[in-house]
């Protein structure tokens, strides 16, 4: 019997499979599993020493072990352990080849490392294997929209939402594409999307603010500014700085 497992990295996508089923296994697997098992506890609890260390137990009980090489890469890749991170899920495509959270996962490495063409091949690889994962979509879209493929992005942004219709990252990506295409009322209806689904994310209040100061909107846009501050008093030096980019003279 197997169980599914999945270890998230923030908004990051990963599919592990490993074994559950215990009473048919040999004792190397059960010992493995139960490493596994616990490793995912102590991620669960933010503990990312003690995750790894359980991680690399199970490895040396299993080396073929896939699971174990993918949740501690996502492990390594959350304490910035990036190559870390980049050879496990090396390892781990290398027992599974069609592991699709393996491939997500690499490329949100690699894009960190800013091999935008690497991460694009991974993200693509996963897209090949389950055309409408959401998080490979995501992730490709925003490899679009740091590239200026405006029409690209929103069109993955499009398709992610259709997978996850709450998916308020993607509403505020493609909030942001549109603005850049110049379509400010459809960039302001994905921002207040994004910000219902969200009424925590900063960033989307300050990104709705922008928009709003090119529509003339001026007193709502203080008002997005303002919501920004409440929810994260270092918005405020960001927001100064990208007013005087993007509207010299302005203020």
């Amino acid at each position: 019997m197997f169980g599914s497992i999945c270890r998230g990295l923030g908004a990051l996508f990963c599919v592990v499979m490993i074994l559950t089923g215990v009473a048919a296994q040999s004792p190397t697997a059960v010992s493995a599993a139960s490493y596994v098992d616990r490793g995912n506890a102590w991620y669960d609890r933010g503990e990312l020493d003690k995750a790894i260390a359980d991680y690399t137990r199970a490895i040396a009980s299993a080396p073929d072990l896939a699971a174990a090489y993918i949740n501690r890469g996502n492990a390594r890749q959350d304490k910035g352990d990036l190559e870390g991170a980049l050879s496990d899920y090396d390892r781990a495509l290398e027992l599974n080849p069609r592991d699709v959270g393996a491939h997500t996962n690499r490329g949100n490495v690699r894009q960190r490392q800013k091999d935008l063409e690497g991460a694009l091949a991974d993200y693509n690889q996963a897209l090949e294997l389950e055309p409408r994962e959401v998080k490979a979509l995501y992730n490709r879209g925003n490899i679009w929209l740091a590239t200026g493929e405006l029409d690209k992005a929103i069109a993955d942004f499009n398709l992610a939402i259709e997978g996850n219709s709450r998916y308020a990252m993607a509403y505020n990506n493609r909030g942001v594409a549109r603005q850049a295409k110049g379509d400010l009322r459809g960039a302001v209806a994905d921002l207040s999307r994004a910000i219902e689904f969200n009424p925590k994310n900063s960033r989307a209040y300050i990104n709705r603010g922008m928009v709003l100061l090119l529509q003339g909107k001026k007193a709502e846009a203080e008002k997005d500014f303002s919501r920004a501050v409440a929810l994260d008093s270092r918005m405020k030096a960001f927001i100064e700085q990208h007013l005087r980019d993007r509207f010299p003279g302005n203020r």
